[in-house]
C-alpha cells in the first residue's frame, strides 16, 4: 500500500521508518522546507519559555542554552517535549492527550502563571491563540525561529505523484495547513487533472483544523489522528485500510 508522505525532507524520515516497518510504502512528496531564521529575543532572561513544535525547539535550541536563568519550560505536545528532552533538558510541563494551544492553556501550570515575562518559540506566523489566552496577566512575547518555504518543483515531484496514481489505493498524509495548501498547489501546477485524482483518495491529518482546511479545497475522506505524532498518524491510516 502506497502511502504519500508530504511533510518536509527535514522532518519526514521518521515517519517513512515507521510505516516501512510495518509493510507500507512511503512515497516522498515534500510540499515545504524548513529554513531558519536569524531572530534573537529581546531580553536574556524570563520567567517560562514555551515551544510550539519541534522545529522551534531544533532551531531556537542554540538560543535556549543561552539564557542567564532558569526559566520554567513548557512544550505545546508530547512530540515537542520529546525533542526538548534529546538536548537533554528538563521541561516542566505539556499536554499529554492532545498537543494544541487550547490543550497548553487549560493546563493549571499554564492558568496559574501571572505577571510572568513569557517568550515563545515558533515558526513565522500562526496561531494568536497561546498569545492572546496569557497576555491578559502576563508580559508575552514571540520569537520566530523558522519559516517554512514552499518547495520547488523538481522531478522527484513528478515521479512520486505518477508512482502513487498508478494504483486506486494508497493513502495522502497532511500534517499542517501549510503543508496541504502546498502540496495542493504543486500538484495542480504540475498537472490539474492529477490533482482532481488525489483528492479521492483518503486523506490523514493531524487536527480538526487541517481537515476543515481539507474539505474546502475538496478532499471528502479525511481523518483525523487521535495523537499529534507520528503514530497518531500511523494508527489513523491502519484504520482506514
Amino acid at each position: 500500500m502506497n502511502i504519500l508522505l508530504t511533510r518536509a525532507l527535514s522532518q519526514v524520515q521518521p515517519l517513512q521508518n515507521l510505516l516501512s516497518e510495518q509493510g507500507y510504502q512511503p512515497i516522498l512528496f515534500p510540499s515545504l522546507e524548513i529554513k531558519a531564521l536569524a531572530n534573537q529575543p529581546l531580553k536574556t532572561e524570563y520567567d517560562a519559555l514555551i515551544f510550539i513544535s519541534a522545529n522551534a525547539v531544533d532551531y531556537g535550541i542554540d538560543i535556549l542554552k543561552n539564557f542567564k536563568n532558569q526559566a520554567k519550560i513548557f512544550a505545546i505536545g508530547a512530540a515537542t517535549a520529546k525533542k526538548i528532552e534529546n538536548y537533554n533538558i528538563k521541561v516542566d510541563g505539556f499536554p499529554k492527550q492532545k498537543a494544541s494551544s487550547e490543550a497548553l492553556l487549560a493546563m493549571p501550570m499554564i492558568k496559574n502563571l501571572s505577571e510572568q515575562s513569557i517568550l515563545i518559540f515558533r515558526g513565522e506566523g500562526g496561531r494568536e491563540t497561546l498569545k492572546q489566552g496569557l497576555e491578559k496577566n502576563n508580559s508575552v512575547e514571540y520569537i520566530e525561529v523558522y519559516r517554512r518555504a514552499p518547495c520547488d518543483i523538481a522531478p522527484q515531484h513528478h515521479n512520486a505523484l505518477s508512482t502513487f496514481l498508478q494504483s486506486d489505493k494508497g493513502v495522502v498524509t497532511a500534517t499542517s495547513v501549510e503543508n496541504l495548501s502546498a502540496f495542493t498547489s504543486m500538484v495542480a501546477q504540475i498537472d490539474l487533472d492529477a490533482l482532481t485524482l488525489i483528492k479521492q483518495y483518503p486523506l490523514v491529518v493531524l487536527s480538526e483544523r487541517i481537515k476543515f482546511f481539507a474539505q474546502s479545497v475538496g478532499f471528502n475522506k479525511i481523518s483525523v489522528a487521535s495523537e499529534t505524532r507520528d503514530e497518531g498518524l500511523l494508527a489513523a491510516i491502519q484504520s482506514i485500510l
